[in-house]
């Protein structure tokens, strides 16, 4: 087996702000509730949402490496235990570019629950590629690059990219 970046649908990304792409559910909190991509409310326990800023976040719902399906199964259940449950901010639902944004979000106080996903500024492919094999081998998805001087835009627009490995069985003919 080999693996290599999709390559062919990601540009050059020097400049770009790399993060982890985490494999948990979409949220965005509108400063009042929490939300799926959908728009569908999510019906988190109080103490999950107290103490949550007025602020529009875009983050993801996580329980940690693999444990997508127990997720859905605790979110969907009306009295799920979301004691092991984190929602992980990786942008503000709000105007300026993704740098101030991120910016911004620093600032902002938040739950212990809660917890801001770290961007770093991408230096070229070998470094993409070297950030995507090393989140890979530490059991993640990979990772999502967003454009410099990108607005804050809902659903896939191009200046945010996944990137995942792709993998090949080459013993097949």
């Amino acid at each position: 087996m080999t693996a290599a970046l999709l390559t062919n649908e990601i540009p050059d990304p020097t400049g770009w702000l790399t993060s982890i792409k985490l494999d948990g559910v979409r949220a965005l909190w509108t400063g009042s509730a929490l939300l799926t991509r959908n728009g569908n409310r999510i019906h988190a326990p109080a103490w999950f949402t107290a103490g949550m800023p007025q602020h529009r976040l875009d983050g993801e719902l996580w329980m940690g490496n693999g444990s997508f399906d127990r997720l859905v199964s605790v979110i969907q259940k009306k009295d799920g235990d979301w004691s092991e449950v984190e929602y992980h901010i990786f942008d503000l639902a709000e105007s300026g570019t993704v740098e101030e944004r991120i910016q911004r979000l620093e600032s902002i106080s938040l739950p212990s629950h809660v917890k801001r996903v770290a961007h770093s500024v991408c230096s070229g492919m070998d470094d993409l590629d070297e950030c995507e094999r090393n989140v890979v081998n530490a059991g993640g998805e990979g990772l999502v690059i967003r454009k410099p001087g990108s607005k804050y835009r809902p659903g896939r627009m191009g200046d945010v990219i996944k990137v995942k490995r792709l993998v090949a069985d080459i013993d097949r003919w």
